[in-house]
Parts: structure tokens; C-alpha cells; sequence
């Protein structure tokens, strides 16, 4: 299939780290079931709510499907429906959103199975997830796709790509953190967990400071004529710069140690107990060993 447009619905698309492991996950296990066969593929249905134009994809669930001999996709709409309602009685405030699948472009057997979810969301949303490893790619492999019904002469449906935002609950960055402290040896102790967790961090500063010099790269090059302004993007920079002054401020500095003096108070105490903790082993270690021998010298007396 060609490439697919950008979309302009001006939807805004914000994904859950939840749904990207659920996907990872299925397509791992897959996978693994298969014998490591790389062409295995996989299809689930996403989960989430939809609050004016922004679109919440928090959950997914696997769905049954089949390889007809013409290559097409047939899907098992009796167990997907047996598996909405089951997700309905848990989470009732979830609705299907779209589906994914996982390859490294788009097919013309995606949009048929598009179809079949449209009978449930009229204008799905579509999650690629690219399961080939691409180190020179910086950003997710994951690529967000709208359905957008097209009238020339005959009614038609067409894929349009959206951009979307990583965003995170209280309980998803606990997982999240748990997945990532787990290094390539299977292990998520001592010090290679405090080696993956300082690799991530050079990484994030390392990502910051090239998007930083690209923003500035493209301000200068607007500014400098070689590029057409960008309303909606110099607008996000022009936030972005006047938010920085809050950090100057005297509240900033009196709200940031008052932070850093609870962390370390907290320390200290936590400190102080395993010291005091440590005090009592030793004098009940003590008391028993003076208690025995008292108990020995008096039976030999006796």
C-alpha cells in the first residue's frame, strides 16, 4: 500500500504504556509458540475512552483469527464478542477504540480487517506495532492510524496517520519501572540494575539535548526564512521557553528544599532504624550467649 497521508481530524491521541506492553507481549509469546518464525503475526483489539477530541487507549485484548488460503484474514467474531462482554463487566468505562497488529507496513488485509471493526466503532483507530529491531530508530516503532471515509463517486475507506502522546498512571509507571529494571541477563539486582538504570538515564539527558538543538535548529532556520513558520509548533516552543522562568523563582527554591530536606530526613530515619535495629539483634545476640553460660556454670556447681 502507498504511504498514507497525515491526518487532520485534529483528534489527540494519548497511549498507555499498558496497551504497548500488552502487544509486545502477545507478539513475544507468539512468537515463541511458533518457533521464532519472524513472519508471525498477531491482532488484538484496543481499549480506552474518548473525552470531546481527546482518545484515552489504556487496555487491549488478544483476539482469534485465521489465514484463509487467499492470504485473507477471517476473524472469530464470536469470541471477540464473548470477550468484549467480559472486559465490559470489569471495566465497564472501557469501549473499543480500534485494534492493532504487528508488521513493518501497511496491508491490504489490514483495512478488511478494519472493516470487521468498524461493525463495533465506526471509525476505528489502527495500532502498527513494527516487531523488527531498528537501532538507528530513536522514537517507538508504533505507528497510529485513523480510518477516514472517503466519497469519490463511491463510498471508501482509507488509512490516514495521526501522531499520538505516551501517557502514564501512577500504577503504569510502577510496572513500567519493575520492566525496566530488569537488565538483558534476566536479573534486577545489585549493581546491574544500578547500571541499566544510569544507561537509561544518560540516554534520556542524551534525547533531551538532541531534541533541544533541534527545536533551536528549526526556530533559527524559520526565523532565517530557509523554513515556512509553523503557527502550531512555535506556539508549543513559546510555552515551553515561558514556563522555564518559574524555576527562578523564590517559591521554586523554598518548595524544592523543603522536598529535599523530607527525602533527607526520611534517609536519616530509615538510617537511624536499621541502626537501632541492628543494636537490638546485637544485644539479644549477647543476653542468650550470657544466658547459656550462667545456665552451664550452674549445673556444674550443682
Amino acid at each position: 500500500m502507498e504511504e498514507p497521508k497525515q491526518s487532520t481530524s485534529s483528534l489527540e491521541f494519548k497511549l498507555h504504556p499498558l496497551c504497548l506492553i500488552n502487544v509486545s507481549d502477545h507478539y513475544t509469546r507468539t512468537k515463541a509458540n511458533c518457533g521464532g518464525d519472524p513472519s508471525t503475526r498477531v491482532l488484538g483489539v484496543l481499549l480506552g475512552s474518548q473525552s470531546g477530541r481527546v482518545i484515552d487507549i489504556s487496555n487491549s485484548f488478544e483476539i482469534s483469527w485465521s489465514l484463509g488460503p487467499q492470504g485473507q484474514i477471517s476473524i472469530d467474531t464470536g469470541f471477540l464478542q464473548h470477550k468484549m462482554e467480559q472486559y465490559k463487566q470489569v471495566f465497564p468505562r472501557l469501549d473499543v477504540m480500534g485494534w492493532y497488529a504487528t508488521g513493518e507496513s501497511l496491508q491490504p488485509q489490514h483495512m478488511e480487517v478494519n472493516k470487521v471493526i468498524m461493525a463495533i466503532n465506526e471509525s476505528p483507530v489502527f495500532l502498527l506495532l513494527n516487531p523488527k529491531v531498528d537501532l538507528a530508530r530513536k522514537d517507538l516503532p508504533v505507528s497510529l492510524y485513523e480510518t477516514e471515509h472517503v466519497f469519490e463517486g463511491t463510498h471508501k475507506q482509507t488509512f490516514v496517520k495521526s501522531s499520538y502522546t505516551v501517557e502514564t498512571s501512577d500504577a503504569e509507571r510502577i510496572g513500567v519501572d519493575q520492566v525496566a529494571k530488569i537488565t538483558s541477563t534476566g536479573k534486577a539486582t545489585g549493581s546491574e540494575q544500578l547500571s541499566a538504570h544510569l544507561s537509561g538515564l544518560h540516554s534520556a539527558i542524551k534525547m533531551l539535548v538532541q531534541r533541544v538543538r533541534l527545536v533551536q535548529e528549526v526556530v533559527s532556520n524559520m526565523r532565517l526564512g530557509s523554513l515556512p513558520y509553523h503557527d502550531a509548533l512555535l506556539r508549543k516552543v513559546s510555552s515551553l521557553v515561558a514556563s522555564l522562568p518559574t524555576m527562578d523563582t523564590e517559591q521554586f527554591h523554598s518548595d524544592y528544599l523543603m522536598e529535599l530536606n523530607d527525602a533527607l530526613l526520611c534517609l536519616a530515619l530509615a538510617t537511624m532504624t536499621r541502626g537501632v535495629a541492628g543494636c537490638n539483634d546485637a544485644v539479644d545476640k549477647v543476653m542468650l550467649a550470657y544466658d547459656k553460660a550462667g545456665g552451664r556454670r550452674k549445673t556444674a556447681m550443682m
